[in-house]
């Protein structure tokens, strides 16, 4: 059985050949194709810009997006012959034309078979060179990380193995071809010579020579399964070596569970600010796509889930856009599901209409508008947010992970997001019924509704109308900038005070202050529009009381502003009987929240009601792991 070589080029057979003298402004024919050489050495920047001729002769100036050129490993060098899809002119800002490509997709570098007559003699492939010289030239590319390089150079020596039929000898060329597709993302690639790497190690191998190991099919189906099921038990059976690669691959392209079952201690040990990238299997089973009422597609419950209970999405990766176009490019298995995202109308205004089977083009103007409106800011543990000193920008970084990504936006959410590494989980923050729609706070909701109506409208193109934005948004114009003027007041009076340092008196002049803001929500004789609902600006000034009494030892008063700052948070508690509990949420859980349960801890168990300290603090617990996604830090937040 002849092993297969590296993938040839390939077209649609209806696809038209033309010249740079054929082609009009701005109009893409998607049944033509250019070949052309480029004749110098490309400028790398957010573009790769080149100069490439014709067969006629003519030349142009090439500009192609994200191609994930890099100056030490350049993808296309001079001399390099290029096929481009649909190719058209495009006006430059200072005048003339140059063939612009926005699709990476309609750019391939032509294999040495493929090349028109007029180039093909200075692609000629050295023939002195035997395997050996080929797989140690590709070793040094490598080192030097001239990656595409090592790859035509392995490419190069695998050919002449598989004229030898040599399995053996063609294991190992496989087997570098995988580890470098990996590191160019490549993982379609990866996946494909790892499978035959597997097949020739088996054909090589007595007691397996017989198997189903030896037929390449078997082999891709398992590394594509999505799953840590092993039938033929072939992890079992190979070298460690491939047994690692198949591993990093399996995990690359998503390995999914039934049951939310992680040892989240130790995830959260493997994290560091040089280490983002943690093996977890993804646990999406009890949650679904759907369409909304009226908020576009959302993500939905499957079964019912407890206050706590978590979904999590691993590993999507945490991707920069340049690298999301890279992987996108070169694996055409991730791309149906990407571009099933919301891109803001961008396609249906530029695009059109592709056909069952048929490849989507990578547009990068369609990929950086999905991520615009899809990717989170993310720190490298939810848990070191908790660490952070006062007024410090946190360390964020963007990720990208398509299931979560339909989660639509409430100030008034049912989940927190939280991250160990690239490991997003969902926990529930009250219970959330069987086919109730998921939902989370995109950003934390401005105190004034026009501020943070202006946010969402401007970053995601909505308005918010949860049951505190449609409340809020009742409230007469005056009422609301009056409100926000005192809480200005009153935080400039705080902070004075944080300067000076705290009094009994100071404290009761912040209290009467608070008591001015609370009129404005709820005045005295009238129905409370905001029953059920936070209070936000409220919150901080509440928050600094409940501090501020605990620091003066007023257990009585600490216990009071540690419940207003619950219920401001739309939190209601009671105690009956003995028994601490939550009697309403609203789903603003949060690290305040946290805090106002220890305050209460701390206060009755400074009066020696320890039954309702321990109740408090079991609540308080389980919030910490719904706001940081694991124990890791509890006890030492909490005091115990």
């Amino acid at each position: 059985m002849r092993l297969p070589n590296a993938r040839p080029v390939v077209y649609r057979t209806f696809a038209r050949k033309v010249h740079l003298n054929e082609l009009l402004v701005d109009f893409r024919d998607t049944d033509t194709v250019l070949f052309v050489k480029t004749v110098t050495s490309p400028y790398i920047y957010s573009s790769t810009i080149t100069i490439a001729e014709d067969e006629a002769g003519d030349v142009a100036r090439l500009s192609i997006g994200n191609l994930e050129d890099t100056p030490v490993d350049p993808l296309i060098p001079e001399g390099t012959v290029l096929t481009i899809k649909q190719p058209c002119w495009s006006s430059l800002p200072g005048g003339g034309y140059n063939i612009r490509i926005d699709h990476p997709t309609d750019v391939a570098v032509v294999s040495a078979s493929c090349i028109p007559e007029k180039w093909r003699s200075s692609a000629d492939i050295e023939e002195s060179k035997d395997a050996t010289k080929w797989k140690k030239e590709g070793d040094m590319m490598f080192l030097k990380k001239k990656f595409r390089k090592a790859l035509e150079y392995y490419n190069h020596g695998l050919s002449q193995v598989n004229q030898h039929r040599s399995p053996l000898s063609a294991l190992d060329f496989y087997r570098k071809k995988c580890g470098v597709n990996i590191v160019l993302l490549r993982l379609d690639d990866a996946a494909t010579d790892l499978s035959w790497a597997i097949a020739c190690y088996a054909r090589s191998t007595q007691c397996l020579a017989e198997s189903s190991l030896t037929g390449f099919e078997a082999v891709n189906s398992w590394l594509r399964n999505h799953s840590t099921d092993d039938p033929l038990h072939i992890a079992d059976k190979v070298p460690r070596a491939l047994k690692e690669l198949a591993a990093r691959i399996k995990f690359d392209l998503g390995i999914y569970q039934d049951e939310p079952v992680y040892n989240l201690p130790l995830i959260s040990s493997y994290v560091g600010p040089l280490t983002l990238h943690v093996d977890a299997a993804n646990y999406l089973s009890s949650t679904e796509i759907r369409q909304t009422s009226k908020h576009g597609r959302g993500l939905f419950a499957k079964r019912a889930f407890k206050a706590g209970d978590g979904t999590a999405s691993p590993r999507p990766g945490a991707l920069l856009f340049k690298e999301l176009v890279q992987k996108l490019r070169w694996n055409t298995t991730l791309r149906k599901e990407f571009f099933r995202l919301d891109d803001g109308g961008y396609w249906k205004e530029h695009g059109w209409d592709i056909s069952d089977g048929e490849d989507i083009p990578v547009d990068v103007f369609r990929v950086e508008k999905i991520r615009q409106l899809n990717c989170f800011s993310v720190p490298t543990r939810s848990f070191d947010l908790l660490n952070q000193p006062p007024n410090s920008n946190p360390e964020l970084r963007n990720g990208f992970w398509i299931h979560a990504s339909y989660v639509n936006h409430s100030c008034l959410p049912n989940t927190v997001r939280t991250f160990i590494g690239d490991v997003h989980f969902l926990r529930a923050t009250r219970d959330i019924m069987a086919g109730e729609e998921l939902t989370h706070q995109y950003v934390s909701p401005e105190i004034d509704i026009e501020a943070r109506q202006e946010k969402y409208r401007g970053t995601w193109g909505f308005e918010c109308d949860c049951g505190l934005c449609v409340v809020d948004g009742a409230v007469l114009p005056d009422q609301r900038r009056q409100r926000l003027e005192k809480f200005e007041d009153l935080k400039s009076v705080v902070m004075k005070l944080g300067e000076r340092g705290t009094t009994v008196t100071s404290i009761k002049k912040i209290a009467r202050g608070m008591r001015d803001i609370e009129a404005l929500y709820s005045p005295i004789g009238e129905p409370d529009p905001y029953e059920g609902l936070p209070r936000l600006a409220l919150v901080h000034p509440t928050l600094f009381l409940t501090e501020a009494w605990r620091g003066v030892k007023n257990v009585d008063r600490m216990l009071d502003s540690a419940r207003q700052l619950l219920r401001n948070f739309g939190i209601f508690t009671r105690v009956e009987n003995g028994r601490f509990g939550i009697a309403y949420n609203a789903g603003l859980i949060n690290v305040e929240a946290v805090r106002a349960l220890k305050y209460l801890a701390e206060g009755y168990g400074a009066k020696g009601e320890a039954s309702l300290m321990e109740q408090c603090m079991t609540i308080a617990k389980l919030w910490f792991i719904i706001i940081t996604g694991s124990e890791t830090g509890m006890a030492e937040f909490l005091g115990q």
